[in-house]
């Protein structure tokens, strides 16, 4: 089960990078959109292992909850 889920996130990552890269004509945004999607397939993966990893939201609750504690 995990393995078809690897497989699918490698598959739908490379055909990502494989049609902006042709569409791109600049070689830093093809450096650019393939560092981005290749940081994405890796969250990804370590998703489908620790998929109760917190999310984005929390990341900024913890940054950000002192100063709203303060500003109150």
């Amino acid at each position: 089960m995990k393995l078809g889920s690897i497989l699918g996130i490698l598959m739908l990552a490379t055909a990502i990078v494989y049609g902006e890269w042709k569409s791109s004509k600049e070689k830093r945004a093809r450096i650019v959109s393939a560092g981005i999607t290749a940081v994405a397939t890796v969250i990804g993966i370590i998703l489908v292992f620790q998929p109760r990893l917190p999310g984005p939201t929390q990341f900024v609750k913890l940054i950000f909850g002192s100063v709203d504690k303060f500003m109150k």
